[in-house]
């Protein structure tokens, strides 16, 4: 599961901490890997190990973001339920909010699991991120790539017209010389992961697939369901919809 929990579950102003409606449902998704973006306050290790408690999921880890223009620390954080190793933070590299990869054990054998946060509004600046990634997850094996790329795919039915994004594909092309964009393969049809019906932060209202699951052939080969949970719940959590896929 890869999702973006918008500022950590902290209450947007005026509103509730999002935080229980958050764990709902991710537990109702059950992953064994969970990649969250936005993670604020998740480099705090009491945090971390609560969370870790609450899902489950024993194994995890964190990088933790530069500040943003507004102070936080927008933090990726990977939760596993087998045992990771192997762990790079793409420290000194220039991320607007970061990337972690790691190695986990689990039942397919050992895979490379790379969650990315890509930079917020700069497609030049996405891609020279996503280089950056694949530069270093070249060297790696089965792999899966996933997180909020805040980008957008040439397969998906944008009209030429969207005034609140800029139809520029090359993030998600350079996605797809290397590795299979699993949504698009199941063929589900369209899987809009953003905005829900959440009032965030920003005032986008365009739908937008930007959330992704990427994986190598020999990986990709073991993918059954993918889809995004759109709950009433998921309404209420964040301004992303979680995208889960399974593994057989």
């Amino acid at each position: 599961m890869t999702y973006n929990i918008l500022c950590g579950g902290h209450p947007m102003p005026g509103g509730p901490s999002r935080l229980e409606a958050i764990l709902e449902v991710i537990q109702y998704g059950s992953p064994d890997i969970l990649a969250l973006q936005e993670a604020n306050g998740f480099d705090d290790p009491a945090v971390a190990a609560q969370i870790s408690k609450t899902l489950g999921l024993p194994y995890y880890a964190v990088t933790q973001a530069p500040p943003f223009d507004d102070g936080k620390r927008y933090n990726v954080v990977t939760f596993s339920r087998y045992p990771i190793r192997n762990i790079h933070r793409f420290k000194g590299q220039a991320f607007e909010t970061g990337a972690l990869s790691l190695d986990a054990d689990s039942p397919l054998g050992p895979i490379s699991i790379c969650n990315v946060h890509l930079h917020s509004t700069d497609e030049a600046r996405r891609l020279a991120e996503i280089k950056t990634v694949l530069s270093y997850q070249d060297s790696c094996g089965p792999q899966i790539i996933l997180g909020d790329f805040n980008a957008l795919s040439c397969f998906d039915p944008y009209t030429d017209d969207e005034s609140e994004f800029g139809l520029q594909f090359d993030t998600i092309d350079e996605m797809n010389t290397r590795f299979i964009d699993l949504h698009h393969a199941s063929r589900g049809g369209v899987c809009w992961t953003h905005p829900s019906r959440l009032p965030a932060d920003h005032s986008r209202r365009l739908n937008r697939r930007i959330d992704y699951v990427f994986a190598s052939p020999a990986v990709a080969s073991h993918a059954g369901d993918v889809q995004a949970i759109t709950s009433d719940r998921a309404h209420c959590a964040s301004d992303h919809f979680p995208l889960i896929v399974d593994f057989i």
